[in-house]
């Protein structure tokens, strides 16, 4: 049912980007600039472009971390420049030196969500890998262009779970309703997801 749902969130593509992500990236922007130590990503060409919160942040003095692949998971590295494309086209600075430094929030890209608030993302667990192995939690907030949000539970319980949730014209924390409201389309399989995917 999980690899049905992500096919369904992968599927949608007429989208304008740049226009979605100027307009997440700003949510983005005041609710990471209340904190001091951030673990952000570097998108891919599916995810919001946030390159400009990330210098933005970091103008301001911010720590700024973002994922560094090894293995299954990945650690937690500075963010610097210049960038490198790797595996499955990601960006990673050239830095390759592990921080121990305490993150207060995790921004965490997705491919949809269930009603539980857990991540569904590429398949590959790296997140969840990395969440399983801190010894504290941090804030941590999903991102996605368009909602794509299942009623039916098709995560585990491995799955990392999140604080809040902000998409395009849709921002959720944990345990608030409103998510349930008119944000569901009923699909053949009796998977429910977003309208704005149809």
């Amino acid at each position: 049912m999980k690899n049905e749902f992500r096919k369904i969130c992968l599927s949608n593509k007429k989208i304008n980007r740049y226009l979605i992500s100027k307009k997440l990236g700003l949510e983005i922007y005041k609710l990471a600039k209340k904190y001091k130590r951030i673990l952000i990503f570097i998108p891919l060409k599916n995810e919001p472009d946030i390159r400009w919160v990330i210098n933005k942040l970091r103008r301001e003095k911010k720590e700024i971390f973002v994922p560094f692949m090894q293995d299954l998971s990945f650690k937690m590295v500075k963010y610097t420049l210049p960038l490198k494309k790797k595996k499955f086209s990601i960006l990673e600075p050239l830095n390759k030196n592990k921080t121990l430094a305490k993150i207060d929030l995790a921004i965490v890209p997705i491919v949809g969500m269930d009603s539980s608030f857990r991540r569904v993302g590429f398949g590959k667990g790296m997140y969840d890998r990395f969440f399983a192995n801190l010894k504290y939690k941090p804030k941590i907030v999903f991102v996605q262009l368009v909602p794509c949000i299942s009623k039916d539970i098709v995560t585990d319980e491995f799955d990392i779970k999140a604080d809040e949730y902000l998409s395009f014209k849709l921002r959720s924390k944990n345990g608030d309703n409103r998510i349930n409201s008119r944000y569901y389309y009923l699909a053949s399989g009796g998977i429910f997801y977003s309208k704005e995917n149809r």
